[in-house]
């Protein structure tokens, strides 16, 4: 098959496979470099290499259900019907994390930098049919997130993915095909902000005592769930008699899916409930990371094998009331690293993983909050200024940015200037505890994602009210403060617009969208045209003027407009951060007004034509025509 391939030809194809590994990027360098040298001599056994060691760092539990058939099919319509013969309101406990799959499988239209409107439409349907179909629904949301080493793996192996995919936008092909080649890499698009649509539909819990999957599985056996929906395998591993719904298989137009049967899973290897989570620990998990454990696994043959001679492996272990003693783990641990050393983390590793699948609730006494003054801030959903005032890792994540080129700006000098406005508005009155703020971020193409401390710029014109001020909800406090507030906001974005007042005329619905089309002027990342588009979308958008649902696909997609649609949406989501810091009611940080298909077929018409009398109906509004570049 390969014969016909020059050497030259055969490196592209490793180099194509390998961007497509979750790999990260050391062991691709390494397997890359082996790989390289082999070809000339041995195809046959680059290519058995390659499709054995591209697969390292996954567990294969999914594949291993499917080939033992641990799936069935469910119509989720018919289940909450038929629950609701023994409970008035059949409970769905639904993952946040596994929403954005649900949605993403229109990969052309995530490209386009997605349609909000549509996707808004899609989630609150799919809700409302389980609601109206008896469902109660409740939504968990993980707020244990910690800045470590995963952490930045994660996010610089998704850079590596935009990367690849931004230079395949470059070579300008139709959208079928970018989308066909990039099928299994395109990101999610995590602008779309869809808790805002589940908290209209069901109970909205953020989990900061325990980690969510457990906290989920937990609440999940207490009020006795009909089903858990999500897609991680962890859920397999839990206790609970509630089924097991996989969100990556969900048809939202015919509300099926297929499901896991945990049972299963149990009686094809053949162990006890309480050894499942030994199991689990022992094949690879975020608490025990599978590269630690590829040696010890690899004595269990092949892979078609190993989870089968793992269980038989856990079935001898002694148990003491369901528990191991320390001095088997400490021997499970020596055979795990025969002939390497053991990581002092080990133990805590192995532990740490086996008491995450037990279904305890933590003890009062345990509960991270008690005695944080700022806890009453996470249950107003005041995250960003939670995190700020407690000094934790404001996190900063990228879409499709291209570092290596300055013609759209630069992306964290762009929006640092609006976080350190913004921790100086939040610590203005704690500015002899701290006067500066942390970020988990990239700031180039060369340097990895990592956390920095950067000092707070304090406001001197203005006086920001205090903390209790700034998120009272009273009426009376809130339309007294609303034109400093409004004046806060346009300090944060600019020096020039602090007194502005004129800017106020502006409605609410559209000052986000103004002043980051300004704050990208200002950085000389958008043109002037591009700037007014996006507005007049906005403005589409809120009076309805076209139908969305009709709006074509883009034949292909502009490179610069491809970068400019993701930046735009990046730097509106840090604005409205900024509205939510201020108290600012929804009505000033709406979801975000794009709609990709528009925005791409207006711009390749825009770039050819002039247009100025579009501008009618937002020629008010254009404030960034005198952006005084920085």
């Amino acid at each position: 098959m390969f014969k016909n391939y020059s050497n030259f030809e055969l490196r592209g194809i490793v180099q194509e496979i390998l961007r497509s590994t979750s790999l990260s990027h050391a062991n691709r360098q390494k397997l890359n470099t082996d790989l390289t040298k082999q070809i000339n001599s041995n195809l046959a056994s680059v290519l058995v290499k390659l499709l054995v060691q591209a697969k390292m760092g996954i567990r294969h539990l999914h594949t291993f259900m499917e080939k033992n058939g641990g799936f069935y099919t469910v119509n989720m319509e018919h289940e909450i019907l038929k629950a609701k013969k023994f409970t008035e309101n059949p409970l769905l406990v639904i993952d946040m994390k596994a929403l954005h799959a649900i949605f993403s499988t229109d990969k052309r239209s995530l490209l386009c930098g997605s349609q909000f409107s549509v996707v808004e439409h899609m989630v609150d349907t799919f809700f409302k049919r389980l609601t109206d179909a008896g469902a109660e629904l409740v939504f968990y949301y993980d707020g244990t997130l910690k800045m470590n080493d995963k952490w930045i793996a994660n996010q610089n192996e998704k850079y590596d993915r935009m990367i690849n995919i931004l230079d395949g936008i470059d070579a300008e092909p139709s959208l079928k095909e970018a989308a066909d080649k990039f099928e299994r890499t395109i990101l999610y698009n995590t602008c779309i902000k869809l808790k805002n649509m589940a908290k209209r539909h069901g109970k909205f819990i953020v989990s900061k005592d325990l980690k969510c999957d457990q906290a989920l599985a937990i609440y999940a056996t207490k009020f006795k769930a009909l089903a858990v929906v999500t897609h991680d395998t962890d859920f397999l591993i839990f206790e609970g008699r509630w089924q097991l719904w996989h969100a990556n298989h969900i048809d939202v137009n015919k509300l099926i899916t297929k499901a896991y049967c945990k049972q299963v899973l149990l009686c094809t290897l053949g162990l006890q409930r309480p050894q499942m989570a030994i199991w689990a620990t022992l094949a690879g998990n975020s608490f025990f990371k599978y590269d630690e454990l590829v040696p010890f696994l690899s004595k269990f043959g092949p892979n078609n094998q190993k989870f089968y001679r793992l269980a038989e492996y856990v079935r001898q272990l002694p148990l003491r009331n369901g528990k191991l003693d320390d001095d088997t783990v400490h021997s499970i641990l020596a055979r795990v690293y025969w002939n390497r050393q053991v990581p002092p983390e080990a133990y805590e590793w192995f532990r740490q993983s086996v008491a995450f699948y037990q279904l305890d609730e933590p003890s009062k006494d345990s509960q991270q909050n008690d005695g944080d003054p700022f806890a009453h801030l996470l249950e107003d959903e005041h995250y960003v200024t939670y995190s700020i005032l407690t000094d934790k890792p404001h996190t900063c994540t990228i879409l499709f940015f291209d570092y290596r080129t300055s013609e759209i700006g630069n992306y964290y000098e762009i929006i640092e200037p609006i976080i350190a406005r913004m921790a100086g508005i939040l610590l203005y009155h704690h500015k002899e505890e701290r006067q500066d703020v942390t970020l988990a971020i990239k700031r180039n193409h060369h340097e990895s994602h990592s956390v920095v401390t950067v000092p707070a710029t304090f406001p001197t014109a203005i006086t920001p009210p205090p903390l209790i001020e700034l998120i009272s909800k009273d009426e009376r406090v809130q339309a007294s403060l609303l034109e400093r507030k409004l004046q806060l906001w346009r300090w944060v974005c600019s020096d020039d617009l602090l007194d502005v007042e004129q800017f106020n005329t502006v409605p609410p619905a559209f000052m986000c969208t103004v002043l980051t089309l300004y704050r990208l002027r200002q950085c000389g990342a958008i043109r002037i045209f591009e700037a007014d588009l996006l507005l007049l979308i906005a403005q589409q958008l809120s009076k309805g003027v076209f139908d969305l649902t009709l709006e074509p696909y883009p034949q292909r997609l502009n490179p610069r407009a491809f970068r400019l649609a993701f930046v735009f949406q990046n730097v509106y989501h840090h604005m409205a951060r900024v509205a939510k810091v201020l108290g600012l009611s929804e009505e000033y940080r709406p979801m975000t007004p794009y709609d990709g298909h528009r925005f791409h077929n207006m711009y390749n018409v825009w770039t050819s034509l002039k247009v100025e009398s579009e501008f009618q109906s937002i020629g008010d509004w254009r404030f960034y025509k005198n952006a005084n570049s920085t």
